[in-house]
């Protein structure tokens, strides 16, 4: 087993590709992933399947789609995860996160030896305090009818300093763990197992760049935030279909989030410049140990973030490609220069593809491919639809009407909602940022996409071990 490579998966939740340097982001804030990317293959159009993690992370860690079986409530059979392989075949496997939706209670601590569920304090800004009284003050209008507290205060200002400042003092925030603090633990542990005449598989996800945008700028504690610091770094919170029926913001919010998006994307890469630091200092101690080199890394994301281009911040179930468009670098130790693959790939052939560098044999529950020998002609998307009276499902929905699947070719992309009954078609040549629907424009294409689908979820039956019995075909949808 000595001569086997150690694999190290690096997964980061909301990184969006677009803000890497090597990926041509203007602001050169990711020096050290960009260092990594000239020693690996570089996939420019690599797509996550789902636009949120309970519904990307299931083909990421074991090659199916969210949909499959019993849907993305747990990883249950006949899904496989990819740490049972290597640990079968005498792997020592580890796994490090703070996300409750990766955790075990959902499944995914099958076939690790280490599965850390890593929880320090979460690092709070002081200027989240000083909206207290503020609330409270709110809290005692609230007393009187809502119509006659607008005319002395904005909608949007009401909003914004009640609810984000319980966001941010909220004790569910803790899952955000910085990387500083998860690398201490992840060196521990490869220091312990360095020595053994085993190669390992570690997966670690960083949570750094997931909402709120708390940077090393708005951690200053001689003085407490500001007002826009912290609406910004909290705006995805507000375009929520948890508080919004399908995702349609009120026009001072609309016209706030529209206003202060610069200083969104600002606080989003002073995240991503923390973590890229921390990511160095990671690779710098792999390297000293002598073990970057003897390593296959793959670094990706299970999602991006939206920045406003669809009237929205953060990540929901949306199926547009801020959000499904992520970062894949692979470096070989056998591969001695770096290389660019420009075709259109899926997270679902991740899984299979280390299998196959590592020398593995990939189950037969795998849906996916080899990255670097399979081509697909068609990348899927899935997750659910927000239309049942505005309610947003991240689990419990196991019907084909509670759901919205899309595929995107080279050139197109299409997107079906079947809990709204509509469609939505782009060029993603001419339109590459999807804002120009033409359903009705390009009918043939349109129904080739349509055709497309129904194939696809005849193969892939949602929900099969629910309804398999009486799957019915989705042509009845009337659009």
């Amino acid at each position: 087993m000595k001569n086997k490579p150690n694999v190290i998966l690096i997964t980061v939740d909301s990184l969006r590709a677009d803000h890497l340097g090597y990926m041509g982001y203007n602001k050169k804030i990711t020096p050290n992933i960009d260092a990594l990317a000239k020693e690996s293959t570089i996939f420019t159009h690599a797509y996550s399947t789902g636009p949120v993690t309970p519904h990307s992370f299931p083909s990421i860690l074991t090659s199916t789609y969210p949909f499959d079986y019993h849907g993305v409530v747990k990883i249950e059979r006949p899904r496989v995860l990819i740490s049972e392989i290597f640990k079968e075949n005498g792997f020592i496997t580890a796994a490090f996160h703070s996300n409750s939706y990766v955790s075990s209670f959902f499944g995914y601590n099958k076939g690790w030896d280490y599965f850390e569920d890593i929880t320090v304090p979460y690092e709070k800004p002081e200027g989240a305090q000083k909206y207290g009284k503020v609330e409270l003050f709110f809290k005692k209008l609230f007393k009187e009818p809502l119509k006659k507290i607008l005319p002395y205060v904005s909608a949007e200002s009401l909003f914004l300093i009640i609810y984000l400042n319980y966001r941010l003092q909220n004790t569910q925030l803790n899952f955000k763990i910085r990387a500083k603090e998860k690398n201490l633990v992840i060196k521990e542990f490869i220091n312990s197992v360095k020595d053994q005449n085993k190669p390992f598989f570690i997966w670690i996800h960083y949570m750094d760049l997931h909402i709120p945008y708390i940077s090393k700028k708005t951690r200053i504690y001689n003085r407490p935030l500001s007002f826009l610091e912290i609406a910004c770094s909290n705006f995805g919170y507000i375009s929520s279909p948890f508080y919004f029926k399908n995702q349609t913001l009120p026009k001072s919010l609309l016209k706030f989030g529209k206003r202060c998006i610069n200083k969104t994307v600002e606080l989003y890469d002073e995240e991503l410049a923390y973590f890229d630091q921390q990511f160095g200092e990671l690779i710098k101690f792999l390297k000293e140990e002598g073990i970057y080199d003897n390593s296959i890394i793959c670094f990706t994301a299970d999602h991006g973030d939206e920045f406003f281009e669809h009237k929205g911040g953060s990540h929901f179930q949306k199926l547009y490609n801020e959000l499904l468009h992520v970062p894949l670098l692979i470096k070989d130790p056998f591969q001695k220069t770096n290389r660019i693959i420009d075709k259109k790939v899926s997270l679902i052939d991740l899984s299979p593809t280390l299998c196959d560098l590592a020398g593995l044999q990939k189950p037969p529950t795998f849906k996916g491919g080899n990255l670097f020998k399979d081509s697909r002609s068609l990348i899927f998307h899935q997750t659910s639809s927000d239309t049942k009276g505005g309610k947003y499902y991240v689990f419990g929905f196991s019907r084909l009407e509670q759901c919205k699947i899309g595929c995107q070719s080279e050139e197109w992309k299409y997107i079906i909602d079947y809990g709204k009954n509509t469609e939505e078609l782009y060029n993603l040549l001419s339109d590459p940022k999807e804002q120009n629907n033409i359903i009705k424009l390009e009918s043939k294409v349109a129904l080739k996409m349509r055709n497309a689908i129904q194939d696809f979820n005849k193969e892939n039956p949602p929900f099969s071990l629910l309804n398999k019995d009486n799957f019915k075909d989705i042509s009845y949808i009337k659009i």
